[in-house]
């Protein structure tokens, strides 16, 4: 199997896409024999890059410019992979519904597309969009499916067994990149996160993000959100990537906030930035869940098709 055959196999497993870090660390993990090769080890002794592992992300950042199986957005930093045969190296630099794309089956190189800024927010933009998610069947049918686990099969938290199934699931509809699901589901369970989850304590979702695994700390944060937000959705809104792109670009748009980059990181922040958007656009009839659902729709290239 040749480098590019891991590179898209890889991506296949995790639809949503990863980060060439996140790639990187599951080709050391999984696929041994394509990590620390002697071509690696020899652009190393000749001050190409500064140790293997940097080595490794040079090749994965080469496949990703070269492959016409793998769509680069270029949206986020670090850049998003994502497989997708056909697309032929398409690169996206401001977010795209790839559905409008034109297909060049001869083109072998990437190319850039753009789409248009994002409409401001309004209440019959907002109903219209999440009119649009329900008729996004495998997404309704994904949350209906994980809200009969979190709330009539393991509704709690006092076993690892349904820990485990319910942290399983979320990696797996997700692709939250969790590759040690069992230290995780412990981590949740010796937390005993039950009562706080009912008082409605947002510090719990960076308390269960912090958690480690082979002596090292890895911050879970976007999955802490997902798995509190899918016990109480109108309690807990989800962050992830593009959440965080269309807060930005809101704050940029309009200076609705005063928030950086990197308060989004703080949960009770960022509680504070999704309401400070309701009322800053007069949305207060809307959950904290609908609103969340806005901004994903809004910043995610492959979720809608809305022109």
């Amino acid at each position: 199997m040749s480098f590019v055959d891991i590179i898209c196999q890889i991506l296949r497993t995790y639809p949503e896409g990863m980060t060439p870090q996140q790639i990187r660390e599951i080709i050391r993990a999984r696929y041994p024999d394509y990590y620390d090769t002697e071509s690696h080890r020899r652009n190393v002794a000749k001050g190409h890059y500064n140790d293997v592992d940097h080595a490794l992300l040079a090749q994965i950042y080469g496949v990703s410019r070269t492959s016409g199986q793998i769509v680069v957005d270029k949206t986020q930093k670090p850049i998003r992979l994502m497989f997708s045969a056909g697309q032929d190296g398409l690169v996206i630099s401001n977010g795209v519904n790839t559905n409008n794309v034109e297909r060049r089956p001869e083109q072998t190189t990437p190319i850039e597309v753009t789409m248009a800024e994002p409409l401001t927010p309004t209440s019959d933009l907002l109903s219209e969009y999440l009119t649009k998610w329900e008729q996004l069947e495998n997404y309704r049918l994904q949350e209906a499916s994980l809200g009969l686990l979190f709330h009539s099969l393991c509704p709690e938290n006092k076993k690892i067994e349904h820990v485990l199934l319910k942290v399983s699931a979320l990696n797996d509809f997700y692709s939250t990149n969790i590759f040690d699901t069992y230290s995780v589901a412990k981590h949740i369970l010796t937390t005993d996160i039950d009562d706080r989850l009912k008082k409605d304590d947002h510090s719990l979702v960076n308390d269960i993000a912090q958690i480690s695994i082979k002596n090292k700390t890895i911050n879970f944060y976007s999955f802490a959100s997902k798995y509190c937000s899918h016990h109480k959705p109108t309690s807990y809104p989800i962050f992830d990537s593009f959440v965080e792109k269309m807060l930005l670009h809101f704050k940029s748009a309009d200076n609705f906030d005063t928030f950086d980059k990197v308060d989004l990181k703080s949960y009770g922040r960022f509680i504070k930035v999704i309401r400070s958007f309701q009322s800053f656009y007069n949305l207060d009839k809307f959950t904290l869940r609908e609103i969340d659902i806005f901004l994903w729709l809004a910043g995610c290239p492959f979720a809608r098709n809305f022109n």
